[in-house]
């Protein structure tokens, strides 16, 4: 049974929204061993354009994000990293070259090179992670633990977060914010659907309005590349539509994943499941 709504969210609010923005740089591309130019320059469109977009439209409307960032990204743009940071967003781990492969034996050796590159590129280290390609292991929530992380976003099978399992216990210290809200995302719709910034922006609407009512955890997720992500102008437009609606229902907290993860943590027992 989901706890009671009043006990969850802060000051009795009836839905908490999480935007997190996946970076997603050339790191994919690198990761993918293409040469990160030409046809494989997306990435570099999130770099150059998609972010500074994000970024301009959370301060025009006053919303806390999370960025999940790769570690390839951070070492070639630290800049921009610094003005994410500086802008009062959190910074999160996403993998060192969004690892769409089994790293196996070197998984914790690449979590532990990406969270120190994010810890010094910006001074903060990051307590969240969200699996840049789906994948876990048996090693990962327990290394990520041992660094400090207390909440991972890459699950998608619950409509509110929940204690973590480690080593066979549950964590009292360790929440899973699901991120199970895959028609709130763009790459689906964007990559394998073919629709429109409009079409996109519809099912938005719909899924916003049917989880307020409901779970009340809106976890969006949209990536600021050219190609299958958001960060042309059209598409950026959808997404501030969507935001504004948000903004403009009764009830609704934005939180970033961070804050969501410590109201979650100062009432363990509300969420174990």
């Amino acid at each position: 049974m989901h706890p009671k709504r009043a006990a969850r969210w802060p000051g009795g609010a009836r839905c908490v929204v999480s935007v997190t923005v996946h970076m997603d740089g050339p790191a994919v591309e690198v990761g993918r061993q293409q040469v990160p130019l030409g046809m494989h320059a997306a990435g570099r469109y999130s770099i150059r354009r998609g972010v500074p977009r994000t970024l301009e439209l959370f301060a025009r409307l006053g919303i806390p994000a999370t960025y999940f960032m790769c570690g390839y990204d951070a070492e070639r743009v630290p800049g921009l990293m610094r003005e994410v940071c500086a802008a009062g967003h959190e910074i999160a781990a996403h993998g060192y070259v969004h690892e769409g492969w089994d790293p196996g034996d070197a998984e914790p050796e690449l979590l532990e090179r990406t969270h120190r590159i994010l810890s010094d590129c910006t001074g903060i280290a990051p307590v969240g992670w969200c699996s840049p390609s789906g994948r876990k292991s048996a090693r990962t929530l327990p290394v990520l633990k041992g660094l400090g992380y207390f909440y991972d976003a890459s699950e998608k099978d619950d409509d509110l977060p929940y204690l973590a399992t480690i080593d066979g216990e549950v964590a009292r210290d360790f929440v899973i914010l699901p991120n199970n809200t895959v028609s709130l995302d763009d790459v689906p719709a964007y990559r394998e659907g073919q629709a429109l910034a409009a079409e996109v922006l519809e099912n938005w609407l719909q899924e916003l309005a049917a989880i307020a009512a409901g779970a009340g955890y809106v976890h969006l997720t949209f990536h600021p590349r050219a190609g299958f992500g958001s960060g042309t102008p059209a598409r950026m437009a959808a997404v501030a539509r969507f935001l504004e609606a948000a903004q403009a229902m009764d009830g609704v907290r934005f939180l970033t994943l961070r804050q969501l993860a410590e109201r979650c943590l100062a009432e363990p027992e509300a969420w174990r499941r």
